[in-house]
């Protein structure tokens, strides 16, 4: 007798597409706020006299910012339509990488 369980666990890849899905649900409006507030934190150099570090820290904030609400959507979506497993637990994994880096670069403003 076939086990449909396990056979339909693989096909679909698991659970991480899910639990990737709900991460992003809530680690988008974290990122969202966080990544729009960023830009304050140069608020007390001025635009010409910041430090270089933290001219560079900002920019790839903004271009993670963008990448949080392009990317995001588009690699959680891959995740669940993937034809493979492995693809599909590769897109769910890489979906999270925007939002959280920008969490982690805010927090070291």
């Amino acid at each position: 007798m076939l086990d449909t369980t396990t056979t339909t666990t693989t096909r679909t890849g698991g659970a991480v597409p899910a639990w990737t899905t709900a991460l992003t649900v809530l680690l988008l409006p974290v990122a969202f706020l966080f990544g729009g507030l960023a830009p304050m934190a140069a608020d007390s150099c001025g635009p010409d006299h910041c430090s270089r570090s933290l001219d560079n820290t900002l920019a790839a904030v903004y271009f993670l910012w963008l990448a949080s609400w392009t990317a995001t959507p588009a690699l959680t979506l891959a995740s669940w339509f993937a034809p493979h497993p492995t693809a599909r637990r590769w897109t769910a994994w890489t979906a999270l990488f925007p939002p959280a880096t920008v969490i982690l670069l805010t927090l070291g403003l």
